[in-house]
């Protein structure tokens, strides 16, 4: 399974929506999380790591969960494993068995409510 890597670009732009959207300078929050706002402004263009610590404080300050604030950072991540899942699934696989096995992800994707 390949490593789980934070896209800290995507990270930085939903914080930055989110500060946006409640009307806070980068100054401003930057102060609310103890941080220096030279930092803070390079963590929102996704130049900086944050820590664990800081992102709690974030979602604490910005008044949402850690789930949303770093769902859009995994997905790179997520597609890769899923990749690597599905290659290992069609190795060595013939090209009839590899049809047949794409048909019953379709017929599984179209009734995975019925599951």
């Amino acid at each position: 399974m390949a490593d789980k890597v934070v896209d800290y670009r995507a990270l930085g732009e939903r914080i930055q929506q989110r500060r946006q959207q409640l009307g806070i300078s980068q100054t401003a929050a930057a102060e609310k999380l103890d941080l220096s706002t030279s930092f803070f402004s390079r963590a929102e263009r996704g130049e900086k790591a944050v820590s664990l610590e800081t992102l709690i404080k974030i979602a604490t300050v910005f008044e949402f969960s850690l789930d949303f604030l770093l769902q859009d950072s995994m997905n790179q991540s997520v597609s890769d494993s899923l990749q690597a899942e599905l290659a290992q699934v069609f190795t060595g696989k013939s090209a009839e068995q590899t049809d047949q096995l794409i048909r019953w992800l379709k017929m599984l994707s179209e009734n995975i409510d019925q599951l």
